[in-house]
């Protein structure tokens, strides 16, 4: 095929996917609706379309094949309340004042009304919007469109409850296995990991939550909250069927405790885990971190089981996800449902030495997520997205898509232009970290080739990702990269002034002095 002829071909294909996308709002007279399926702290590579050579997880492979998947998808701070207000936002976490987790229904940091998100767009379309597990923004009630969301998480708690009260021992698995040293809860710890996990509580300064907790949970994963909120979502979609929804269905896992019930943590041997090329690495700046002190009294072991229940975690929602995506083929909803599955940030592996995600950097094991869009017919089937994409993306583009209006202020793009080839996306993809009532917070930029970390008092990092793409050397203080850091430095000033950033008045400060 002739170039011509070959671009000729490419323009009409495009032009007729915009016409698609166009007419998205409606199908067959009927109203599109918008399924968000999603985890917490999963690593953009785990998954088996991204090419993972031992998680498994059917179900989102399935759904990549029939949909698109973006292998360049960054969160704006790599820990959850901040995040998860951007996607419902549009709007970067630091122009909200939110730099940290909201972990209280009264937190001043809450969203509550007249805050706007997408969902109060789509309640005015007569769309019924719930939001399932995981929110971590204070109250659901507390904003008007996801009225309703918070009676049926009630609902399938006290569920959840009655069945662990009715089954007794037969909701749980018997134990301790052969091997397996102490009981902590409903989890059994092997024999290593039981001693790791007496070194890690003497610890100073470690998370709140009991991150060092590795091993088989014994409650069986039918009975689990999130399967139990799976049935949830399952009977929203049956009793919504003939009226549009917009129903985000949120879990934690893959997330501390890592512990995962059979059958699922025994589909994984944790001496075939695969360890990341940087487990030895060891970078000073985090020697000191929660995350470098964990990987240091795991070790190799350790590590080993962690990545087997990681696996485990993410298998067993997958198993979630295809019953949800099963009751949508069921009620012929999946034709005109939007369906898109993201992660609220990543997670370090071993990666540099680190486990969990209790320290300060911006690799990209923490900043990249995985990132999933469905909509047949409109979205093309089997795409692989390689432009840069943001969370901050998805609420504009949910509403594009579902031709509603765009929120007033918003600092993310619909991605529509973008899938129909018609824009490049952006060139350079931003991160934050730290509250920012307070000094010390850090920033990124992080285009194809660089990624600058700056801390206000003069710190940086600089690495060159072509050349270095598990981030290893820093070239901050090399003389040839000056000018980069100069251009690179300019660039994320103008972007945090641009977006309202309030931790500048930091930086500005410490400029100044």
């Amino acid at each position: 095929m002739k170039r011509r002829d070959f671009l000729r071909q490419a323009a009409l294909g495009a032009g007729a996917l915009m016409a698609g996308v166009g007419q998205g709002a409606e199908t067959g007279g009927r109203r599109l609706n918008v399924l968000v399926l999603m985890t917490d702290q999963h690593h953009a590579d785990w998954l088996g379309c991204a090419g993972h050579p031992v998680v498994k997880t059917p179900h989102l492979d399935k759904l990549a094949r029939e949909g698109l998947r973006f292998t360049r998808a960054f969160v704006p701070v790599p820990y959850c309340s901040p995040t998860r207000a951007a996607l419902v936002t549009g709007l970067y976490p630091s122009s909200l004042g939110i730099g940290r987790n909201i972990d209280k229904n009264d937190d001043p940091l809450a969203l509550r009304e007249p805050r706007q998100i997408y969902q109060h767009q789509l309640a005015a379309l007569g769309y019924r919007c719930y939001q399932l597990g995981k929110w971590h923004l204070g109250n659901t009630d507390d904003l008007k469109c996801l009225a309703g969301s918070a009676a049926v998480e009630k609902q399938a708690h006290t569920r959840y409850n009655q069945q662990r009260r009715t089954l007794g021992a037969a909701a749980f698995d018997p134990g301790p296995r052969a091997g397996e040293a102490e009981q902590i809860g409903d989890v059994w710890l092997r024999t290593a990991l039981a001693e790791a996990h007496r070194k890690w509580r003497q610890e100073p300064k470690t998370p709140k939550q009991d991150v060092g907790i590795i091993g088989r949970e014994r409650l069986k994963p039918e009975l689990a909250i999130e399967s139990v909120l799976a049935e949830s979502c399952i009977e929203l979609l049956r009793k919504h069927r003939d009226e549009p929804f917009a129903i985000t269905y949120s879990v934690s896992p893959p997330h501390a405790p890592w512990t995962a019930p059979a059958p699922y943590y025994d589909q994984y041997d944790p001496q075939q885990m695969p360890l990341p090329a940087t487990w030895t690495q060891h970078p000073a700046e985090w020697a000191t971190t929660s995350s470098a002190r964990m990987g240091k009294i795991y070790g190799e072991g350790g590590l080993r089981e962690y990545l087997r229940c990681y696996a485990a975690q993410i298998t067993m929602m997958d198993a979630c996800f295809g019953r949800i995506l099963a009751a949508l083929d069921e009620l012929k909803l999946a034709d005109r449902t939007l369906v898109i599955f993201t992660s609220d940030h990543g997670n370090q592996l071993g990666e540099h030495g680190l486990m969990d995600k209790t320290h300060g950097s911006f690799y990209d094991d923490l900043m990249r997520v995985p990132l999933l869009a469905r909509l047949p017919g409109v979205l093309p089937a089997g795409k692989v997205c390689e432009n840069f994409a943001t969370t901050l993306d998805l609420a504009p583009t949910i509403l594009d898509l579902l031709g509603a209006a765009p929120l007033a202020k918003g600092h993310g793009h619909s991605l529509r232009g973008m899938i129909a080839g018609k824009e490049a996306g952006p060139e350079a993809v931003f991160g934050e970290r730290g509250d920012v009532s307070k000094p010390g917070a850090s920033r990124m930029i992080r285009t194809r080739r660089w990624k600058l970390n700056v801390w206000p008092k003069g710190g940086r990092e600089l690495f060159d990702l072509e050349k270095d793409p598990q981030e290893v050397k820093n070239l901050a203080a090399d003389p040839a990269c000056a000018a980069i850091i100069k251009q690179l430095e300019a660039q994320l000033w103008q972007h945090m002034e641009a977006v309202g950033d309030q931790a500048l008045v930091h930086w500005t400060k410490e400029k100044k002095s």
